[in-house]
């Protein structure tokens, strides 16, 4: 087992939210995706940031959408691309928009379209433009009318043209007139006219 014996001696499988608590965040510099898989949900309520910075990026391939509805918003704070990358896209389905604001910006660098599909729109809420900025343009492919209807205006002073070519027409459907008005002017060099 990667994580020391020591802090998890009944298995990863009977962890408690309080057992986790106690854990120094390096015990999890090891841990593999399959181990991580095997920690109940209800155990994720224990994770900080500081335990999933310690986390190898591989780990979060055992992520699920239950994993990330119970961890705190706060531990998102640990995440990079490279985690963000590795995770598999539906466990996005757990994601909601304080662990959005949670995020380092540099962790959007890791998103990618079925990331975006797989997340429910409220999750945008918490989306700012320095996240915007950092999100690769292809990942804009998985947005749609209700997610932009959910992402603060202000969000949209991240987008640039490429982001907006890689939006799904039907995505413009959410967008108003602050969103318009957020927006950098060049952004709009993205629009085509299945987007009108």
């Amino acid at each position: 087992m990667a994580v020391p014996a020591e802090f998890a001696p009944n298995g990863l499988e009977n962890l408690t939210a309080a057992d986790i608590e106690s854990m120094p965040p390096e015990a999890f510099s090891n841990i593999t995706a399959e181990e991580f898989s095997s920690i109940p949900a209800d155990a994720m309520g224990g994770m900080d940031a500081g335990m999933v910075g310690f986390m190898p990026p591989a780990a979060m391939g055992g992520m699920d959408a239950d994993m990330m509805t119970a961890m705190p918003p706060a531990a998102m704070g640990g995440m990079d691309a490279d985690m963000m990358t590795a995770m598999p896209p539906a466990a996005m389905g757990g994601m909601d928009a304080d662990m959005m604001t949670a995020c380092p910006p540099a962790a959007m660098g890791g998103m990618d379209a079925s990331m975006m599909t797989a997340m429910p729109p409220a999750a945008m809420g918490g989306m700012d433009a320095s996240m915007m900025t950092a999100m690769p343009p292809a990942a804009m492919g998985g947005m749609d009318a209700s997610m932009m209807t959910a992402m603060p205006p202000a969000a949209m002073g991240g987008m640039d043209a490429d982001m907006m070519t890689a939006m799904p027409p039907a995505a413009m459907g959410g967008m108003d007139a602050d969103m318009m008005t957020a927006m950098p002017p060049a952004a709009m060099g993205g629009m085509d006219a299945s987007m009108m």
